[in-house]
């Protein structure tokens, strides 16, 4: 059950992450919809996270933002650093508290 838990807040994390990049470029859910062919309705419940997005729509609306997932040392600052911070605050979690793999 805690396994469940823990993967139920990583799709989370990476759903409210991509809506914090889209919130920084300014597009809105209606121009992500009207990339990705998806309604508009479904990003809104997306990033209110209503539902876990498999991994077609997940990749569809980050590329609509034009977001490429890389990993990044944790000391450098940069805006995808920020977002990710911002991310894991709208989840109630700190960044230094997530297990090191």
């Amino acid at each position: 059950m805690k396994n469940e838990n823990k993967e139920n807040g990583q799709w989370q994390l990476l759903v409210l992450l991509l809506k914090e990049i889209a919130d920084q470029k300014k597009i809105t859910q209606n121009d992500i919809a009207e990339l990705t062919g998806m309604q508009q309705s479904a990003i809104s419940r997306l990033f209110l996270l209503k539902y876990k997005p498999t991994l077609e729509t997940f990749m569809k609306v980050a590329q609509a933002i034009k977001v490429n997932f890389f990993f990044e040392d944790k000391e450098n600052k940069s805006d995808l650093n920020l977002a990710f911070e911002n991310a894991m605050a709208a989840l109630g979690r700190r960044p230094d508290s997530l297990p090191q793999n």
